[in-house]
C-alpha cells in the first residue's frame, strides 16, 4: 500500500512513520518553547531560586531523569530519519510483537497514540505551567515563594512529573517499541529520589513551609491519584 504525504510518493510503512516522527518533532519543538518561555518568565516575576539540594544525588537526579526521557524520541527519530522514514533494523528489534493485529489496525492505534503525545501531552503541560507561573523550576524555591494549589495540582502534588511518565508510556505505543518503557523505569526511579528532596526544601522554607504541609494534606498523592 502506497500514500501520499505533502506530494511524496510513500509506502505505507513510511507513511505511519511520517505522521508519527511529524508528532514527535512539534511535540519536542513545542515543549522547548513552552518551557523556555515560562522559565524566563519565572526569574522574573518569582525571583532568583533561593534553595537548591545540597548533595550529589539531589543535584544529579534531575539531569539523569531529563537524559532519560530526551533520549526516547532522540533515539526514534535518529532511527528513522536517518533510514527514509522506515525504522532501521536494530530499532525494528525493540517492537512489540503484534499478534493477530493487523497492518492497518496497527497503523491507527500508532497514529492515535502519537496525536495523544502531541496534544495530550502539550496540553497538561501548559496546565502545569499555567498553575505554576512565577514558581516553575526544575527543583528549589524562588525568592517569591508561595504554594501552587490550582489546576492539576489540585490532584497530585507533582502533576508536570505526572504527564512524564504518561508521555512515555503513549510513547511506547506510538513507536511500538519498549525503549520508552525503559525510560520510564528509570525516570521513575528518578523522580521517586527526587520528589522527598525537593518537598524537603519547601517544607524548610520559612515562607511556606506550614502553607505546604497543610497542602500535602489536602493532595495526599504524588504522581498518582489514590496509588501515590
Amino acid at each position: 500500500m502506497n500514500s501520499y504525504i505533502a506530494g511524496l510518493h510513500l509506502s505505507h510503512a513510511q507513511g505511519v512513520e511520517s505522521i508519527v516522527a511529524t508528532s514527535t518533532v512539534a511535540m519536542m519543538i513545542m515543549f522547548a518553547r513552552d518551557g523556555s518561555r515560562n522559565m524566563k518568565n519565572a526569574h522574573k516575576e518569582g525571583g532568583e531560586i533561593k534553595s537548591l539540594p545540597t548533595t550529589f544525588i539531589g543535584r544529579f537526579v534531575t539531569p539523569l531523569h531529563a537524559l532519560a526521557v530526551t533520549v526516547v524520541p532522540v533515539t526514534y527519530l535518529a532511527g528513522v530519519l536517518s533510514n527514509r522514514m522506515v525504522q532501521p533494523a536494530w530499532y525494528a528489534r525493540t517492537a512489540f510483537d503484534v499478534g493477530d493485529l493487523s497492518v492497518g489496525a496497527l497503523a491507527w492505534i500508532r497514529t492515535g497514540a502519537a496525536a495523544v503525545a502531541w496534544i495530550g501531552g502539550v496540553w497538561l503541560q501548559r496546565a502545569c505551567l499555567r498553575a505554576l507561573g512565577k514558581q516553575f523550576h526544575f527543583i528549589g524555591t524562588r525568592d517569591k515563594a508561595q504554594v501552587v494549589s490550582t489546576g492539576p495540582y489540585r490532584i497530585v502534588r507533582h502533576p508536570l512529573y505526572s504527564a512524564v511518565l504518561g508521555q512515555l508510556a503513549v510513547l511506547s505505543i506510538a513507536y511500538w517499541s519498549w525503549i520508552p518503557l525503559v525510560s520510564l523505569g528509570i525516570t521513575l526511579g528518578a523522580f521517586a529520589v527526587k520528589i522527598p528532596i525537593e518537598e524537603s526544601l519547601i517544607d524548610n522554607d520559612l515562607a511556606m513551609g506550614t502553607a505546604y504541609a497543610e497542602y500535602k494534606k489536602k493532595v495526599p498523592y504524588r504522581l498518582i491519584p489514590y496509588v501515590w
